[in-house]
């Protein structure tokens, strides 16, 4: 019984002792939105010109930027804050997409060929935080779809997929050119791929 109250005591002297310097410090502010700055194309692929079955291809496409805080909750850089837990939120974009293309390197088939848009040729697999229904009845939109709605919300993350395979198995490097409202624009690109 000594063992225990003694233990207790001495748990309750370190967490007080711990307590005081962090009852002087606040939290930082949190953000509101991100205010992105670019695009991160995110390699699924193990090495360049990989060779891989369209319809196991991905880009995938993160959003970075600086947080946006609503007037009057911004942090102060002159100030020291607590470390905190911060909140599990995904935020949301600051900025408004006005226009996104993808397209190849390559000829996708006759009909698609090297520096046409392929908006058609790619589905969203993944978004948020936006409010496009990029999945109904069973189906996927294409970026073709996602442009329909402009302006919009950009998103923080963006998944794409072919969904058709090209015409003859050829490698290709795919760009991907988005434009915000404020006038940012993104020229991103991913590595070789030889898609089959």
């Amino acid at each position: 019984m000594k063992n225990l109250l003694l233990a207790s005591l001495l748990a309750s002297c370190l967490a007080g002792c711990n307590s005081d310097s962090n009852d002087e410090l606040e939290c930082s502010p949190y953000p509101i939105a991100i205010d992105i700055n670019n695009y991160v194309v995110t390699p699924e692929q193990s090495a360049a010109n990989t060779a891989l079955a369209y319809d196991a291809y991905t880009i995938k496409l993160g959003g970075v930027g600086e947080g946006v805080y609503s007037e009057g909750n911004e942090p102060d850089p002159n100030k020291e804050y607590a470390e905190c837990a911060i909140p599990a939120v995904v935020l949301g974009s600051a900025n408004t997409i006005t226009a996104i293309n993808i397209y190849s390197s390559a000829d996708y088939n006759n009909e698609f060929t090297a520096g046409t848009s392929l908006n058609s040729v790619f589905d969203i697999t993944e978004m948020f935080v936006n409010d496009f229904d990029y999945y109904s009845d069973g189906n996927y939109a294409s970026v073709e779809d996602f442009t329909s709605v402009f302006p919009t919300i950009a998103p923080i993350f963006i998944e794409l997929k072919p969904n058709q395979a090209p015409e003859v198995e050829s490698s290709h490097i795919f760009y991907i050119d988005i434009s915000f409202a404020n006038g940012k624009t993104f020229a991103l690109e991913t590595e070789e791929v030889l898609l089959l």
